[in-house]
């Protein structure tokens, strides 16, 4: 048998840099940043949610592989065929029930994209022309809006957006002060600099280097009396968002705002050119308005949950998501949208950076697509234990490319490691 060789993740990152990179994401990727938004664990949290309905119906969701519409095609198997009203409310209830798990998972553990061991994630996401995910859940937008500026907020939010107070959380109320305070002079403060002979100038502080703003952050300290350790910190982090906000400065979900005035801002997707983040199989923010394709832009989750079952609700709307594990590419090639991301792929030229996917058939429609493309060389994680299998796969996937599997033990998105 052939000799298999893992890269380590550091390799990648060396390999791809400076190069055309794009970056497909499967449910492997949100686990490594400490998201589980698995099937199963999606099911656990609708039993949860729901005092423990779902319970007697786990092991029928096993049966159908945890397949979203074959358990509602059993479910609305037992019910009399011409009761249309019940199979409808069965079908709209479980879908319902199934974005809402989902939106929770993601929402309560999003603070751990702040987590220290997450912060060198912007290391990877950089090198990155295009963004693809194969999962449901706007983790990825999510993600990659941590790294836009902040008074981006409004025009890019969505309903699971964090906000600066996510950032905040890691420090102590104490420090949150700090922070406030030396944002605040970094992005509004000027320094006086005295040259004599009664002349002076100013000079905007976020022009200073970290060592200077640091400095003169000290002295102004001594009246505030803050620690200096707490002073260190407080502008590593305001340095680090500057840094980040460079980087990732050009993410775009291809929605434009339709309307400019109203309470509800409209957001609808447009065959963009620039559009570089791509849902594969749509994601729960994204819904069928008759002929438009619109995002969802509330902020609080009473305004999500409303909204989605709206949407489930009205036979003129529907929530643009490939539920079903078969006949995937049929649900694809019926939707403007997600046609258009598909087809995104076929166009791509360079190098591939697949993380968290186990390249399994009823994605053959997404593989086929970067087979026929322009696409030199795939990166693709695995475990070191599942080498030998994940490259058989990859080889039978993608015949003509330079295919390289890294060991997804070694990805780290500390920094500093």
């Amino acid at each position: 048998m052939e000799d298999i060789v893992l890269l380590n993740y550091n390799e990648v990152l060396r390999d791809i840099q400076d190069k055309d990179n794009h970056l497909l994401i499967g449910n492997g990727f949100n686990y490594g940043l400490g998201i589980n938004t698995g099937y199963k664990s999606i099911f656990q949290k609708m039993i949860e949610n729901n005092q423990d309905m779902y319970k007697e119906a786990m092991s029928m969701m096993e049966e159908c592989c945890f397949d979203l519409e074959e358990f509602i095609g059993k479910l609305e198997g037992d019910i009399d065929n011409n009761n249309l009203f019940l199979k409808k409310y069965v079908r709209n209830k479980v879908k319902f029930d199934f974005m809402q798990a989902t939106h929770e998972i993601v929402k309560s553990e999003i603070k751990s994209i702040y987590a220290e061991k997450n912060e060198g994630v912007f290391l990877l996401l950089q090198n990155f022309t295009n963004y693809f995910s194969l999962n449901y859940d706007s983790f990825l937008y999510i993600l990659l809006l941590k790294y836009k500026s902040i008074s981006d907020e409004e025009k890019n939010s969505i309903a699971f957006q964090p906000s600066i107070k996510f950032i905040e959380a890691d420090f102590d109320t104490k420090q949150n002060d700090i922070y406030t305070e030396i944002k605040e002079a970094r992005d509004n403060g000027t320094l006086t600099i005295n040259l004599g002979a009664n002349r002076s100038m100013e000079k905007s502080c976020s022009t200073l280097t970290k060592s200077h703003f640091t400095t003169e952050i000290k002295e102004y300290s001594k009246t505030k009396g803050w620690k200096p350790k707490d002073v260190d910190r407080v502008v590593k982090r305001i340095i680090e968002e500057e840094q980040r906000n460079k980087l990732l400065n050009k993410v775009d979900d291809g929605s434009k705002q339709l309307t400019l005035f109203g309470s509800e801002p409209e957001f609808v997707f447009v065959n963009s050119k620039t559009q570089n983040l791509f849902f594969l199989h749509g994601a729960f923010h994204i819904y069928k308005d008759g002929r438009r394709i619109k995002k969802i832009t509330q902020q609080s989750d009473k305004a999500l949950y409303d909204k989605l079952e709206e949407i489930i609700n009205d036979n003129k709307k529907d929530i643009v998501c490939v539920f079903q594990h078969k006949d995937k590419a049929e649900a694809i090639n019926n939707n403007e949208y997600l046609l258009n991301c598909l087809n995104k792929l076929g166009g791509l030229i360079g190098n591939m950076v697949i993380i968290g996917s186990s390249l399994a058939d009823n994605d053959n429609h997404i593989f086929e697509k970067i087979e026929s493309s322009g696409v030199n060389t795939v990166y693709i994680s695995t475990l070191s234990k599942e080498k030998e299998k994940q490259y058989e796969l990859a080889k039978a996937k993608f015949p003509t490319k330079n295919i390289f599997l890294f060991d997804a033990d070694t990805i780290s998105y500390e920094i500093n490691k």
